[in-house]
């Protein structure tokens, strides 16, 4: 694999100084032994190699961002106020340009924090640079996720009634970290592949516990490690919201994500950790699904892309003889998708935002916008 080849050679030259770090030293014996494997569990295993080891290392060592101590960032209050709109555009923005509207979104912690403003750079970089092609899973999903719920806590006083400020932190890093790499199938398609991600985790949440490892993966590496002067404690309470909040967004916990919100709203403790954490699996899951809460026009966007995807896997699975998961065979016709983005909404996605709103009332205008798609959606003929 070119990418792999390319990325081991730079590596090389950072560290030919230097004792080899021991992932390099795993690197190098197991290609050797590549060769030996059957192609598609060879393929596996180079994706594997390429996530795990070469990536984090080689974004641990990216140097020349523009802003340092000597040339500080400064956030600019007009784009700040343009990442408060809850249908803020992403589709025409470049990578850099969604990368600097990042770094606007975590300004207020840098300061805060005392967050090394290149490590920041670095951190987002990497995260970005690790997102696949997909049609829906992507970096400017990850990016509009996080942006959501930017927008949600500007409006709501930060959530400071519901979270502290490191909560918030470790929820708007886990928006930005909680699909990396993801493969652009389900995790059924995992499992029934025997993907070796399903044998690693068990089967159970798979995709969610491989984007958790694989944050906490970046932010323990020296270049990415934005919590640095975080006490001990704190990195350790930061690394146990990271994780169960990111797990969350597993659509198989959909109704006990609901559950627990709703429980912990009722008779609220923000003292209460638990409380917090229910707090924060309830917005990011539903910013994670909260596509059909945006206008008409940037919701129809997203749609059509993940329907894609799951065509895709619907084709896939009929190829090679699989399990076929009938529930993502949407097709390309108007009545199909129409059919399916009705259902989404009314079974799924109006209930919990319904429920989001009622304790932050600040995410009514998600539940207007809702209910107006839905009418578009009823009334609509073709989508040209």
């Amino acid at each position: 694999d070119i990418k792999i080849i390319n990325k081991i050679g730079e590596l090389a030259s950072q560290v030919q100084n230097s004792p080899s770090p021991a992932e390099l030293q795993f690197l190098l014996q197991t290609l050797s032994n590549l060769h030996t494997v059957e192609s598609a569990k060879r393929e596996e295993w180079l994706a594997t190699i390429h996530n795990d080891i070469i990536n984090p290392l080689y974004f641990s060592m990216i140097e020349n961002f523009p802003y340092s101590d000597s040339n500080p960032f400064i956030p600019d209050e007009h784009k700040l106020e343009t990442l408060r709109n809850k249908d803020f555009l992403p589709f025409d923005k470049s990578k850099d340009e969604l990368r600097n509207c990042l770094l606007h979104i975590y300004s207020d912690f840098i300061p805060l924090f005392n967050i090394d403003i290149s490590k920041l750079q670095r951190l987002i970089f990497a995260l970005s640079e690790n997102y696949n092609n997909n049609p829906f899973h992507n970096f400017t999903h990850a990016f509009a996720v996080t942006q959501m719920i930017f927008s949600i806590s500007e409006r709501a006083n930060k959530l400071q009634a519901f979270l502290e400020h490191k909560d918030r932190l470790a929820l708007l890093v886990s928006a930005l970290g909680h699909d990396l790499n993801h493969p652009g199938v389900t995790n059924a398609y995992m499992i029934n592949t025997r993907h070796q991600l399903a044998v690693r985790y068990n089967d159970i949440s798979v995709l969610e516990n491989y984007h958790a490892s694989t944050l906490i993966h970046f932010l323990e590496l020296s270049g990415c490690d934005i919590l640095e002067n975080f006490p001990l404690q704190d990195k350790n309470y930061m690394r146990r919201q990271i994780i169960p909040t990111i797990l969350a967004t597993d659509m198989a916990k959909h109704f006990q994500v609901i559950a627990n919100f709703e429980g912990v709203m009722k008779n609220f403790d923000r003292e209460n950790a638990d409380h917090r954490q229910a707090v924060m699996d309830g917005l990011l899951h539903s910013a994670d699904v909260g596509n059909p809460t945006l206008r008409f026009d940037i919701a129809t966007v997203y749609s059509l892309r993940i329907i894609q995807e799951f065509n895709k896997q619907v084709l896939t699975e009929e190829q090679k003889g699989l399990p076929v998961s009938e529930y993502l065979r949407v097709g390309n016709d108007v009545a199909g998708i129409k059919k399916n983005q009705l259902g989404f909404i009314e079974k799924l996605i109006y209930p919990l935002w319904k429920v989001v709103a009622t304790y932050i009332p600040e995410a009514q205008i998600h539940i207007d916008t809702i209910e107006d798609n839905k009418r578009r959606w009823e009334e609509l003929e073709n989508l040209d």
